[in-house]
């Protein structure tokens, strides 16, 4: 599917700011150059016979690269990646799919699995000294608790109950697949959508507070996102590869529409999309 004109001619709710990047490009360059210093401070380990601290500092450097990367997917790359919109079938129904980011997925991942590994590579090491004796002590046990917890993240992962993420438009309501919650309102329970600002830009698509709201966290402590505190659909577009005004007219258009509902999950909605005929 075509790419997003780069003049768009949807009007950009006036809740939403428009936002200055320069602090998020100072604190993308500081992150890479911290970064190259671990990893200087690694070689310089190597070199002067601390091998063993190498895998800190390139642990640490990726720690620091990962975010960087994270900080430019969600605040400097231009959101117009039209492919994260398409078609699905959820409870045998065909529908229409807003995906979360995948390369911000893809980095969480990431960015978690770097963790787990510092704090193995700590319990191992203060689990062995010398020549292996045994060195029992907190400092062992508080890096394999650590330990413990980044693994449940991927046991999860593996579970589904940690994912990536969408928001899917179907005949019945509207389904919010988070990263780490479950929500769904039928359509008829729907007040109406906001724009909203919260140093973020946000679609609420605000239903009645009787709605009848199926919803469900799914993944513990691992509070990747939440579910907001009354009925409703909050997205908060930060999450998304896709254009924050195009997503909210998108379900602007839906919820006043209940004719046009009948489209979803076909090439119809596809074609309005790259037509913006809202």
């Amino acid at each position: 599917m075509p790419g997003m004109p780069s003049s768009n001619p949807l009007g950009t709710p006036a809740e939403w700011p428009v936002e200055s990047r320069g602090r998020f490009v100072l604190a993308f360059g500081a992150l890479v150059a911290l970064g190259a210093l671990s990893v200087g401070v690694g070689l310089v380990a190597v070199g002067t016979g601390f091998a063993g601290a190498a895998k800190y500092a390139l642990s640490i450097a990726a720690l620091f690269w990962f975010t960087a990367a994270f900080g430019f997917v969600t605040r400097l790359r231009p959101q117009n990646r039209i492919a994260d919109v398409g078609t699905t079938t959820i409870d045998d129904q065909r529908a229409t799919v807003i995906s979360y980011s995948g390369a911000q997925f893809v980095l969480i991942n990431l960015l978690v699995a770097c963790l787990f590994l510092c704090s193995v590579f700590a319990a191992w090491d203060y689990g062995n000294v010398g020549d292996g004796a045994f060195a029992p002590g907190i400092p062992m046990f508080l890096a394999f608790a650590a330990a413990v917890f980044f693994a449940s993240y991927f046991v999860l992962l593996a579970l589904g109950r940690i994912r990536r993420g969408r928001i899917v438009l179907a005949p019945d309501g509207i389904h919010q697949e988070g990263r780490a919650f479950g929500s769904f309102l039928p359509w008829d329970s729907f007040a109406g959508v906001k724009p909203s600002y919260n140093g973020t830009r946000e679609v609420l698509v605000i239903a009645y507070s009787n709605a009848p709201w199926r919803k469900r966290q799914l993944a513990g402590p691992w509070r990747l996102d939440k579910l907001p505190p009354v009925p409703m659909i909050e997205i908060n577009t930060i999450h998304l590869a896709v254009d924050p005004t195009l997503v909210y007219h998108l379900l602007r258009f839906y919820t006043k529409n209940q004719s046009a509902r009948e489209e979803l999950g076909t090439e119809a909605v596809l074609r309005r999309i790259r037509e913006h005929s809202f």
